[in-house]
């Protein structure tokens, strides 16, 4: 198993949340379909901002707002709480990975002139305008950038960030999918339904269409 660490790469600096809403319209760049290649998926986490959901996220919002998951979570298959679909026998596989819904103007669904859900937003929403950039080592362990958006209002505001608490909710976010994905890869490859070396994409939600997957 790879080996994860977090590192911040900023000095110290004051973070507070304006509540101004800037950062709940999500991007879904039209240069991608809705099966987004692994060989491009770092350029198009870096031109879209959608906001991925735990399965606690989903739980926590669906509670506080009495909504069913289906309102809120945007997938590009129809929602089951199965975040991988698999096609051709195997040979593809589908990361379907749960993200939030929006409006046609591109605003979160939860926004009302400030965010509803505040208490339980994402932790996707908690981490901005922190912003994460995935890299391999040459050992092929896994590193975590730590960056952030220096044009967000909130940044020199308030106290300084805690380092300590940025990470760890950066590799409790991570932690949190990739257990998730393997434990469902693990249980398919077990029962023999994903092919060696199989085509991998990750879904790009909110452009629907109907599928016929197994």
């Amino acid at each position: 198993m790879p080996k994860v660490a977090v590192l911040t790469d900023f000095d110290d600096i004051r973070f507070q949340c304006q509540r101004c809403g800037s950062c709940c319209h999500h991007r879904r760049p039209a240069e991608f379909d809705d099966l987004v290649p692994l060989e491009r998926l770092a350029e198009f986490v870096e031109m879209s901002n959608l906001i991925y959901l735990t399965p606690k996220d989903i739980h926590d919002i669906g509670h506080r707002a009495r909504v069913k998951a289906v309102d809120f979570v945007d997938t590009l298959y129809e929602y089951d709480g199965n975040c991988i679909k698999i096609e051709d026998d195997g040979r593809t596989v589908i990361l379907d990975l749960p993200v939030m819904r929006s409006r046609e103007d591109t605003t979160c669904v939860f926004y009302r002139g400030g965010c509803t859900v505040y208490p339980v937003r994402p932790k996707a929403c908690r981490l901005f305008p922190f912003r994460v950039e995935e890299k391999s080592t040459p050992e092929g362990d896994i590193l975590l950038k730590i960056s952030y958006n220096p044009s967000c209002p909130g940044i020199g505001q308030g106290e300084c960030v805690n380092k300590g608490t940025l990470e760890n909710l950066v590799a409790d976010q991570f932690l949190s999918r990739s257990e998730e994905i393997s434990s469902r890869i693990q249980g398919l490859v077990a029962h023999g339904g994903i092919a060696k070396n199989p085509q991998i994409f990750r879904t790009h939600p909110g452009r629907r269409r109907d599928y016929h997957v197994q």
